[in-house]
């Protein structure tokens, strides 16, 4: 169980990267560009909160 929960840490970690690269590109591009910059930013959240658990 430790195992998968450190391997889903992990993964968030890696789509909190992502969210960071993708939010900057489509922040500024239109309404929906914002929608998706924000949804990133709660990736980048859920990330951060996760890695108590690594």
């Amino acid at each position: 169980m430790e195992l998968r929960i450190r391997e889903v840490v992990d993964y968030l970690s890696t789509l909190a990267v992502q969210a960071d690269i993708l939010s900057v590109k489509y922040e500024l591009e239109s309404d929906r560009g914002q929608e998706l910059a924000s949804l990133l930013r709660r990736i980048k959240v859920l990330s951060i909160r996760a890695n108590p658990y690594m």
